[in-house]
């Protein structure tokens, strides 16, 4: 899903620029208020936890997809510590050649602030309906996964809007990548799993979601604008 330099007009790139740093500061001071330096060590294992996974490519003619993970670390962080490990991590793969410098903000409005709004928000809402009649653990599990699906695909679609910017491409290239993106999609659902389940089992104080972290308590007295782990 990564845009790489030199694809788009350079006005695109600036654009996004402008767009996304802004938002990347506002998550920055917000991190830095909120959460307890304790915290650090788990958003740096988390950073390299998706920096990893994001070598594992799925092949789909003629493209290829990886996993995101936004939505992972929106719902076991929030979606601004989100935001910050996903710019760290798109920082450095653009360092790599994976992106790039001048597609940073562009790649991070796609990756970083709308898969952790979207992942985040999809997320809750589904976790809402289905721990009513499901174990809150399960609940999760299966919010995170449905909402790392449908994010994916969202995110999908509006990289190919982005895209017709390229001279020469028709409204029927987003459908292309759009779809392309839906098997991609199915992968991004079943690894979320699996890497949720493990933190569920051995770190479930590091999943916002669930009530016997710090964040779930502050989820379950409605105070979502406050939602940021802390270790006691």
């Amino acid at each position: 899903m990564h845009v790489p330099d030199g694809v788009l007009p350079l006005w695109v790139y600036i654009l996004f620029l402008a767009i996304s740093l802004p938002i990347l500061g506002i998550a920055i001071r917000k991190v830095n208020k909120r959460f307890d330096d304790r915290l650090t060590p788990y958003m740096g294992v988390l950073a390299a936890v998706i920096f990893a996974a994001q070598f594992v490519n799925f092949p789909v003619p003629p493209a290829s997809g990886h996993l995101v993970g936004t939505t992972l670390l929106a719902v076991m962080l929030g979606p601004w510590a989100a935001m910050v490990i996903m710019a760290l991590v798109l920082f450095v793969q653009a360092l790599y050649g994976d992106g790039g410098l001048l597609a940073f903000g562009l790649n991070f409005f796609n990756m970083g602030f709308l898969g952790a709004i979207l992942g985040w928000g999809i997320s809750f809402m589904l976790f809402v309906g289905l721990k009513r009649s499901q174990e809150e653990k399960i609940s999760v599990l299966i919010a995170t996964s449905v909402a790392a699906f449908i994010t994916t695909i969202g995110t999908a679609f509006v990289l190919g809007l982005e895209l017709l910017t390229i001279p020469g491409l028709g409204f029927e290239f987003v459908y292309i990548i759009t779809g392309i993106h839906g098997f991609i999609a199915l992968g991004e659902a079943v690894l979320t799993f699996a890497i949720l389940l493990y933190f569920v089992k051995a770190r479930p104080k590091m999943i916002a979601f669930l009530k016997d972290s710090d964040t779930g308590r502050a989820l379950s007295r409605g105070r979502i604008q406050e939602i940021t782990p802390t270790l006691e």
